[in-house]
């Protein structure tokens, strides 16, 4: 949502541009105001590949070595448990494999339908939605492996159908699992049914690097290729509609008949640079997702450099296949090139600097200023000004999400979007004034050589008037 709404200030803002074009001296010309579009379009499409490139990493990484996640170190009661025989030592790993799952589902922005308790033995563990498919997990932790129950081995889609039927006709399955259980039939009949083993080993009680079986179906995950080449033709279409559309207005607003054949040439070109600037953006950002990448990302967080550097890269690129390739197809010159691209690269540069400012935090630390001041509370009834560290931020996401899940609001995950959108927006507005900016100045820059070029003019017409005399 937020990526279409920067787009929607910046074609606002650069709209009027269209009609300018005809009048004498404007503020920016039609060739100007499509590239700044284009590439405005394209920088903004980027970042929103973000999680789909995470979520194919993490794919990637989970079946070849696994992925060492954020579980807790359950090193001291794994310890302390060792007096208590071998017993409690199992439940410690199965409870270090139901966290890993559970981190596993969230990497993948899986949907919770079931999460079961650790260390229950027959029944599902937890079973999730991922797009039209279902996913059912079996965690498992330390040295577990898949066990056999009613005559089939964890993991097949024969144990997972029969604990579905098992579940519908038991009185002590609650609601969620029964309807869990209906999905897991219905998905099986339609061949959208993935079953998963999900194993997190441990040391000590130091979970080590969480890994990932796929035991029954395929889970649909985009590889970064085909998601940047997805996200590149959105960009094209965009780019299509926003050359066409302004060619289109400026030739309307000339008064004259229309040049269907370069209406259709601009918008070609606009698909082009739309096409181009948002692959290129989205495999800029995949590689900065890499560990390789980590030394870009010293100043601010890593997703916010990727994410940045992505849409910056992106933007460039489009507006330089849009301004050069105009130029060279005689629809623009050398001059309105060169301008559109210094005042793009401007503008992405302010949009860089304002995003890192709102990297790492900061962002989330205005807004509990801001809730602080107005004296917003917590679910528990608590003045958020009150709280402090986790709590606070906790507390002021869930605010900005419309209050606490239990109070029927959209919690910390609708505060976080809210959150994000704020940020793009303002910093959207901060690169469009900046671009905005650089083009004014291009354009008192004419004024004052066009009001040289006059006087020197009337100056000769004086002096050849007065020779006359």
């Amino acid at each position: 949502m937020k990526t279409y709404l920067g787009t929607l200030l910046c074609l606002c803002f650069l709209s009027s541009s269209v009609f300018a074009d005809t009048h004498e001296n404007p503020f920016i010309s039609q060739t100007e105001a499509s590239v700044f579009a284009i590439s405005a379009t394209t920088g903004l499409i980027v970042p929103s590949t973000h999680q789909e490139l995470a979520i194919s990493r993490t794919n990637v990484q989970m079946e070849h070595g696994g992925v060492l996640l954020n579980i807790p170190n359950q090193r001291h009661q794994y310890l302390g448990a060792s007096r208590y025989g071998l017993d409690s030592r199992i439940r410690i790993s199965e409870v270090i494999g139901d966290v890993g799952a559970r981190q596993y589902a969230r990497r993948m922005n899986f949907k919770p339908l079931f999460q079961g308790k650790p260390g229950q033995g027959k029944g599902f563990d937890q079973v999730y939605r991922s797009g039209k498919q279902i996913v059912v997990v079996e965690a498992k932790g330390g040295k577990s492996p898949l066990k056999q129950y009613y005559g089939y081995t964890q993991g097949t889609a024969n144990y997972t159908l029969e604990v579905a039927k098992r579940t519908l006709r038991s009185p002590k399955a609650t609601l969620a699992a029964k309807k869990a259980a209906i999905e897991v039939i219905n998905a099986h009949k339609k061949g959208r049914l993935v079953i998963q083993k999900v194993h997190t080993k441990h040391l000590l009680g130091k979970a080590e690097p969480t890994t990932v079986q796929t035991t029954y179906g395929k889970l649909a995950v985009s590889s970064p290729l085909k998601i940047a080449h997805q996200t590149g033709l959105k960009g094209g279409l965009a780019g299509i509609g926003i050359a066409g559309a302004f060619e289109l207005l400026s030739q309307l607003n000339s008064g004259q008949k229309v040049n269907w054949q370069k209406v259709g040439g601009m918008a070609t070109l606009g698909g082009i640079s739309g096409y181009t600037g948002t692959l290129t953006g989205t495999l800029i950002q995949r590689s900065l997702m890499n560990s390789q990448s980590l030394l870009l990302s010293t100043l601010v967080a890593r997703r916010t450099t990727a994410t940045l550097l992505g849409g910056v890269g992106g933007g460039i690129v489009g507006g330089v296949v849009f301004s050069y390739g105009a130029y060279l197809l005689g629809y623009g010159d050398f001059k309105t090139a060169n301008r559109s691209m210094v005042s793009s690269i401007a503008s992405y540069s302010a949009w860089a600097l304002g995003g890192a400012a709102l990297g790492g935090g900061t962002a989330l630390a205005f807004a509990t200023s801001i809730a602080g001041m107005v004296g917003a509370t917590a679910g528990t009834g608590t003045a958020i000004a009150s709280l402090s560290g986790a709590a606070a931020a906790n507390a002021t996401l869930a605010w900005l999400g419309g209050g606490t899940l239990v109070a029927g609001g959209g919690g910390v995950a609708a505060g976080t979007t809210v959150l994000a959108g704020i940020s793009a927006t303002g910093v959207g507005l901060l690169a469009v004034g900046v671009g905005a900016g650089v083009m004014y100045l291009f354009h008192l820059s004419d004024e004052s050589t066009e009001r040289e070029r006059v006087q020197h003019l009337l100056s000769n017409v004086q002096s050849h008037l007065n020779k006359a005399l």
